[in-house]
């Protein structure tokens, strides 16, 4: 399917340049061409581009960069509905010209004044580093797009390559360089008489969130030995295949407490984070209602919308300690996919979060957390059918088969 043709003139143009009155020509045949916008086929993004009137067996000029640009065009366009999308446009402040960039009315939290594609093709001789500096500086989000992005008439967004005005435009200096020089004479006062105080350690805090400070089966990952007195008792992998490794350990303590341990390991970089939260016995009916809650929330279709603001699903609140109370909660994030979130917060307000992406059949790995649990609380086992759906409940594409937990 092409995406270049011309005007009668002879002019080149691209198909997101034309409105769907426009007379254009195919620069091959010189027949004419007609237009066919945007649109979604069997769940998949399929950009404008021109089409052949029946009967032509012409298969129309093609064209890597004329194609990859207006697939990038319209896939920001879908995003980004209120921005206004242009291509070979130079970027205010610089005299960098940009291939596609997004331009918002007002600057969004977390892309700036803009989001930028630029396509880069293999033997490309583009300053990849320069370029994004400079879009940067400017206030623009960037993202270098390879060949491999894309797909059919679609393109996909690797979030974790998309660079962003904050903070990877911030300058790093040395010393004190750029600040203002009251700043420099409080950071570096002429010297003094050495002053020694002792400072009590705040126990309540140091009770509250020691778990988050080493993992209490340190011993066990490292050694394979647990330490005494704590046990794993289950394990639920929720991510196993990808770059990012995700799961739950179920944990009980020397004093006979229930924990949940979050973890998440992004198997390139090497990273890994963890969350420990307290679970009481109120916690297996309130778990088995948030499920239901959450498989709601999916068949809704909430999980599809893509807005500039969190759209909240499903939430589970639940007793910590005394120190702390914790909760786990789906929400969909602006212009991204669906996350799994767990928190906790203190009495002084101070509070941690951990996120993961959810991925097809999450909800029914999670799920399974409800089995050791219910086991390590002494109530029985729910009846299997009981949590099933009713079969002629709508389903949508956001509810895979994998989520019917039993």
């Amino acid at each position: 399917m092409p995406y270049l043709a011309m005007r009668p003139n002879g002019d080149r143009v691209l198909s997101l340049d034309v409105d769907g009155d426009d007379d254009i020509l195919c620069p091959l045949c010189e027949e004419s061409l007609f237009l066919r916008r945007s649109h979604y086929n069997n769940g998949r993004f399929v950009s404008k581009h021109f089409v052949h009137h029946s009967g032509s067996e012409c298969p129309g000029e093609s064209n890597l960069h004329a194609r990859f640009k207006t697939i990038a065009a319209m896939k920001l366009r879908e995003i980004f509905e209120s921005a206004t999308v242009s291509h070979e446009y130079t970027i205010p402040g610089t005299d960098r010209v940009a291939d596609v960039v997004a331009t918002f009315s007002a600057e969004l939290y977390p892309f700036g004044k803009g989001f930028i594609v630029e396509i880069q093709h293999k033997h490309d001789d583009k300053e990849i580093g320069s370029l994004s500096w400079d879009y940067l500086e400017a206030g623009y989000s960037v993202f270098w797009a390879y060949q491999s992005d894309f797909e059919g008439h679609d393109m996909k967004f690797a979030e974790h390559r998309v660079k962003k005005p904050w903070p990877d435009a911030v300058p790093i200096v040395e010393g004190l360089d750029g600040y203002a020089e009251s700043v420099r004479r409080l950071m570096n006062p002429p010297e003094q008489p050495e002053v020694k105080m002792e400072i009590p350690f705040p126990m309540e805090y140091l009770r509250a969130h020691a778990l988050e400070v080493i993992p209490p089966l340190r011993g066990y990952y490292n050694k394979g030995v647990s330490p005494e007195g704590w046990k794993k008792v289950d394990a639920i992998s929720l991510h196993g295949k990808g770059r990012e490794r995700a799961w739950v350990n179920v944990l009980r303590s020397p004093a006979n407490h229930i924990f949940l341990e979050w973890w998440k390991k992004d198997t390139e970089q090497g990273n890994s984070e963890y969350m420990i939260v307290h679970i009481g016995s109120e916690f297996p009916e309130r778990f088995e209602a948030f499920m239901e809650e959450t498989k709601e929330w999916f068949d809704s279709g909430s999980a599809d919308q893509q807005v500039a603001h969190w759209v909240g699903g499903a939430s589970l609140s639940f007793r910590g300690t005394e120190l702390c109370e914790s909760w786990i909660s789906i929400a969909k994030v602006p212009y991204c996919p669906v996350k799994i979130v767990v928190a906790r917060r203190d009495k002084k307000g101070n509070t941690r979060t951990w996120a993961v992406n959810y991925r097809k059949g999450d909800l029914g790995r999670l799920a399974a957390l409800r089995h050791p649990i219910r086991r390590l609380f002494g109530e029985p086992e729910r009846d299997a059918k009981a949590a099933k759906p009713s079969s002629d409940r709508k389903r949508s594409t956001s509810n895979p088969p994998e989520m019917v937990w039993d």
